[in-house]
């Protein structure tokens, strides 16, 4: 049975912009579920998105974000005070992707790459700019060029335009060494890049 979480609150609007993420989730955890209704409102396309971009089809990143609140409402009660709901919510998001590859016997580095205009969250669409698209088409190309674990950093760091604390929090892994992996990231979406335009040079 899935959750419609989209009518699940009834506060007005300007009193859900004061809280924080922190304070609604703080609420569901201490059992009113209906505040996950804000969360689904700001989080969603995030989930979507970063399933999008993790090359799983646009039905199947639909489904994966309904599990992912499913779940953030199984496990609700593991929300700690003093944690950080995105780095938290991007945990939960990951495991999900991991299971599905799992469930589903699907390698992480051999699923076929997305098309570019699904996601176009570099792009600056109040420009339509036919050499600025050819640019991000290329960029959305190189990052599919990427291994797994830099693809991750790269979505996380660049497109969810996360810290570097909430990266580690997220990666459970040292806030220096997140940044050590960030950079070996863009070092080798860089390269990459290079190789693609000296090839459409030649």
């Amino acid at each position: 049975m899935q959750h419609d979480f989209k009518n699940n609150t009834t506060l007005n609007l300007s009193f859900i912009l004061q809280l924080t993420d922190e304070e609604i989730m703080l609420k569901v955890s201490q059992g009113q579920i209906d505040q996950l209704g804000i969360l689904f409102e700001r989080y969603h396309k995030k989930a979507y998105n970063f399933y999008v971009n993790h090359n799983t089809d646009l039905d199947t990143s639909n489904d994966l974000t309904q599990i992912t609140f499913e779940r953030i409402l199984k496990y609700k009660h593991s929300y700690k005070e003093e944690a950080n709901f995105k780095a938290w919510f991007y945990q939960i998001v990951r495991n999900v992707l991991h299971d599905h590859y799992r469930k589903n016997k699907m390698p992480t580095n051999s699923i076929d790459e997305i098309p570019t205009e699904k996601n176009m969250r570099f792009a600056d669409n109040s420009v339509p700019d036919i050499e600025k698209q050819e640019k991000y088409d290329l960029l959305y190309k190189a990052i599919n060029k990427l291994p797994p674990d830099k693809k991750e950093i790269i979505i996380l760091s660049q497109i969810e335009e996360m810290e570097y604390k909430f990266i580690a929090e997220t990666l459970q892994i040292t806030e220096n060494l997140a940044r050590v992996r960030v950079h070996r990231a863009l070092q080798s979406l860089k390269e990459i890049m290079h190789s693609f335009i000296g090839i459409s040079n030649q």
